[in-house]
């Protein structure tokens, strides 16, 4: 943990929110307190397992990342095709539309909404990282980038609110367009839950058969349980019961989590109950307006929890390690703790299924340890390159 001064700014989150309110506006991500608060409370009912055990849009996704895999052993990087595998589900699940649909009436095609939002995004952080001096450059094509991105969602907005309450499957859109009827607000929620979701599952997934390349045994364990299952099989319900699944998804997270250090800001004076002293075990106090910076990189390689072969992947200890609430924080913790951590379970577990049930031998074609690689999340330098052998 590291803990430095800092000038409190009141309840909003003040290294995020002033670069990234243009586009981004205020949201689950960019405020705190009861912004935050209220935000997080429309956005739950979208996460409800009755609302996310629909997986025949995913089904979809991995039959057509199948079809691409080479069938004569040449190498293939995992990496680009799970992304645009859950960029089209996130799609899907945020607006309710597919990439491959396209309304008369929308401003943009999807392709040119998901160009102009990554742009917009990446205008945004060049704003955080650069503070005030970002108003001495150039400010044309950010603002028509974020008019493009914007004038597409209000387009789904305003046909969510014409619609109301009438669909069995409901996207994020329409949740939140019968709760409020405040456009610019569901626009912020949306565009906030799009940067959530559009690397988090796919690097967790790339990580995985990445690890997975390298340890065959336990693609062979998925072999045997997932083989001769059939799709009817492969219910929300059941992939959450699958403790191997679990175990390898959770044994991921450990060694490579998605968000692999995280920043706080003391809004009054607290304490820490350890961390003081010369053994680090009394408590520690913290006055208001510092920075807290935790490194769960290091979290998840305490000994003390997870044992001293921290290093090495091997799913089968989380049968016997019990992590306290605070020792493991593969979704994060308390209250701020994924919304969509149960959904990135199931999809997650369900890809990993399908393609056991597809591939007989997943063979690793990267001689190089794996390499992180910071932004908005931590994911695989090197890409997931891999050769298989389908059945």
């Amino acid at each position: 943990m590291y803990s430095c001064p800092r000038e409190p700014s009141g309840h909003q989150s003040f290294e995020r929110l002033p670069g990234m309110e243009y586009f981004c506006g205020r949201g689950f991500i960019t405020t705190d307190g009861d912004t935050w608060r209220h935000s997080r409370k429309l956005l739950k009912p979208s996460f409800d397992l009755s609302n996310i055990r629909d997986l025949s849009i995913l089904k979809e996704e991995v039959d057509t990342l199948l079809k691409q895999l080479p069938k004569d052993g040449s190498t293939v990087d995992l990496q680009p095709l799970l992304y645009v595998m859950f960029l089209n589900s996130a799609l899907h699940f945020v607006l309710g539309i597919h990439p491959s649909e396209q309304s008369s009436g929308a401003p943009l095609t999807a392709d040119e909404f998901v160009k102009s939002f990554h742009d917009a995004l990446v205008y945004s952080m060049f704003r955080v990282i650069l503070g005030r001096a970002w108003n001495l450059l150039p400010q044309k094509n950010y603002i028509n980038t974020c008019a493009k991105a914007h004038g597409y969602l209000d387009y789904y907005i305003n046909q969510a609110f014409a619609e109301g309450d009438s669909q069995k499957n409901k996207s994020l859109i329409q949740v939140l367009s019968v709760q409020t009827d405040n456009s610019d607000f569901i626009r912020s929620q949306v565009i906030q839950a799009m940067m959530a979701a559009q690397d988090t599952t796919s690097e967790l997934l790339t990580n995985a058969l990445f690890l997975l390349a390298r340890h065959p045994k336990y693609w062979e364990q998925l072999r045997t349980e997932f083989a001769g299952k059939t799709e009817n099989a492969l219910s929300a319900e059941n992939l959450l019961d699958s403790k191997l699944i679990e175990n390898i998804l959770q044994e991921t997270l450990r060694l490579h989590p998605i968000f692999p250090i995280l920043g706080r800001i003391a809004l009054r004076d607290t304490k820490l109950p350890v961390g003081g002293g010369r053994n680090h075990d009394l408590p520690m106090f913290i006055p208001k307006g510092s920075m807290v910076v935790m490194g769960y990189y290091t979290l998840h390689r305490d000994p003390r929890v997870f044992g001293y072969d921290v290093e090495s992947f091997r799913p089968e200890r989380w049968n016997s390690i019990k992590p306290a609430q605070w020792e493991f924080l593969g979704f994060g913790g308390g209250n701020r703790a994924c919304l969509g951590q149960q959904k990135a379970m199931i999809e997650a577990s369900y890809v990993l299924a399908r393609l056991a049930r597809a591939i007989e031998k997943l063979d690793s074609r990267d001689s190089k340890d794996w390499k992180g690689e910071l932004k908005m999340t931590c994911k695989s330098a090197n890409g997931c390159k891999v050769a298989v052998q389908l059945i």
